[in-house]
């Protein structure tokens, strides 16, 4: 087996891993944020806060005062071959009086050292005439292989014979890509209490793939989203489209949250969607001045046997004066 068929099949596994269905695209949207997470991965609409960012840049026009982020997550733990693949997020995002409010983040997605994900991110966004708010983001993608035995000593497939050199798709193209991409997001006030939001994330859908004769192309994901929010509660509902090669996806979305006494929150979320996409998620925060820990886990209904779900911890911590 040579190295090009020995990443064919690890990506087939990450597959499972990040999709629980049968599509797969390098930069794989996966919930982001604890609190977003518990809300079973529907933000378009309520986008709120700073992970905004990477749900819909407009939200960030809600900021009242400078946030900062840092996020976690261990997907599916338990599984039984010993798989540890990480997410980590850190995010800013720094309102101003009069020109909007700016925004930077980061993203990594690892496997040991056999793969790795990494997104760079700046961002703005603006509220207009009181029910408008308008942003967009430009992300700076790039994914690598990691360097072993395997990687700098080919096997040739048929014979099993070492060929004594690396990889050719390696050797002609490098173990890196990178690209940008570009989201755009809106959102609407219809009244006090109800809000839609709109997003279109990796508009330009970039081709990540090593080789310029290859295809692996960052699918294109577009949002619509209602929801309702008061002062202690908060419901979102939204369905999307992701663009992978092969076909579309569609999935449904849907979260609520309740913050009750004493700084706690709880909130619960379903997803459904092409190709036996089910999960369901849950999760609590607690507040205590400025800062928020969240956390959340998400359960796949279908897929993946033999794990416990992913487990997502988030903290925000809120300071500077407020706009």
């Amino acid at each position: 087996m040579n190295v090009r068929t020995t990443l064919r099949l690890f990506l087939a596994l990450l597959t499972l891993l990040a999709c629980s269905n049968l599509s797969y695209a390098s930069f794989e949207e996966l919930p982001t944020g604890a609190r977003q997470a518990g809300l079973g991965n529907s933000f378009t609409a309520i986008a709120d806060d700073v992970y905004s960012a990477y749900y819909n840049p407009a939200g960030l026009a809600q900021l009242h005062r400078s946030e900062f982020s840092a996020y976690y997550a261990k997907l599916y733990s338990g599984l039984t071959d010993g798989s540890s693949i990480g997410r980590d997020y850190i995010a800013y995002g720094h309102p101003t009086a009069t020109h909007g409010t700016f925004g930077f983040s980061y993203l990594s997605l690892s496997l040991a050292d056999l793969y790795s994900e990494s997104t760079f991110g700046f961002h703005y966004a603006q509220a207009i005439r009181e029910r408008w708010n308008l942003g967009a983001s430009i992300k700076v993608l790039k994914k690598s292989y990691g360097s072993d035995a395997y990687t700098q000593s080919a096997i040739n497939s048929d014979t099993g014979a070492s060929l004594g050199a690396p990889d050719p798709l390696f050797a002609k193209n490098g173990t890196s890509k990178t690209a940008a991409s570009f989201d755009i997001g809106a959102q609407y006030r219809i009244s006090k209490i109800y809000g839609l939001g709109f997003a279109i994330l990796n508009a330009n859908s970039p081709n990540m793939a090593l080789s310029p004769s290859d295809t692996d192309k960052v699918s294109a994901i577009y949002k619509a989203g209602i929801a309702r929010r008061t002062k202690d509660s908060s419901v979102d509902v939204e369905i999307s489209e992701r663009d992978f090669a092969s076909a579309a996806e569609y999935r449904l979305n849907m979260g609520a949250e309740r913050w009750i006494a004493n700084g706690f929150g709880i909130r619960g979320g379903l997803g459904f969607g092409s190709r036996q996409y089910q999960v369901t998620s849950l999760g609590f925060s607690y507040r205590w001045q400025s800062l928020q820990f969240d956390y959340a886990l998400i359960y796949p209904l279908t897929g993946i046997q033999g794990t416990f779900g992913t487990n997502q911890l988030s903290m925000t911590f809120r300071f500077g004066r407020k706009n």
